[in-house]
């Protein structure tokens, strides 16, 4: 096998996620998928895919709207996942808080919406190297994915009921059960062009 990997670099940065329900319920009451990009054909900046069904809030947030356009034409469309239909997109301002170590957070500044999604660190950090959970043909993936069990979503200062549930996308790359919470450093997507 060889040591290096041909192909082009897709896209390189940090994905967030930040899915809770609550107990007994089958959707979710608060989703997060943040896209904090380093590296794109879009350029840089960051996209947050977010839903609050109790708040009736559901927008694409982003710094960059080609990008926002971009993430969605080329990691979004026809994978079939929650974020697979017409969404608004809204300016929004994104900065980081917290301990990246122990309770990292976002905080999603929009004209009439503040968003604030925290992960209370868990477990240790978990890399994945190779195709990509959402069944993206031809892509790999290499990332450092930090899962948890403890995280919150705020909504304008209201706490969005529920938690992290475990989910089976991460069975065909890195085996098991993980969390609906976790988010991925590092991470580089590869198109391998075949």
């Amino acid at each position: 096998m060889s040591d290096t990997l041909d192909g082009t670099v897709r896209w390189s940065g940090e994905h967030w996620i930040n899915y809770l329900r609550r107990p007994g319920e089958e959707t979710d009451s608060g989703s997060v998928s943040l896209f904090h990009t380093y590296y794109s054909t879009a350029g840089e900046g960051t996209v947050a895919f977010v839903e609050i069904p109790d708040a009736e809030f559901s927008a694409a947030c982003t710094n960059n709207r080609s990008l926002a356009n971009w993430i969605f034409d080329l990691m979004i469309r026809g994978r079939g996942n929650q974020w697979d239909k017409d969404l608004p997109v809204v300016d929004a301002i994104f900065s980081r808080e917290g301990d990246i170590r122990s309770n990292p957070s976002w905080r999603i500044q929009s004209k009439r919406h503040t968003i604030i999604s925290t992960w209370n660190i868990t477990d240790p950090a978990t890399i994945h190297w190779g195709p990509a959970p959402s069944g993206i043909p031809n892509i790999q993936i290499f990332s450092l994915l930090f899962f948890t069990y403890d995280a919150s979503l705020t909504h304008n200062d209201a706490k969005v009921e529920g938690k992290p549930y475990t989910r089976d996308i991460w069975r065909p790359t890195i085996g098991g059960d993980r969390s609906s919470c976790v988010f991925a450093l590092a991470e580089t997507t590869i198109d391998l062009g075949l």
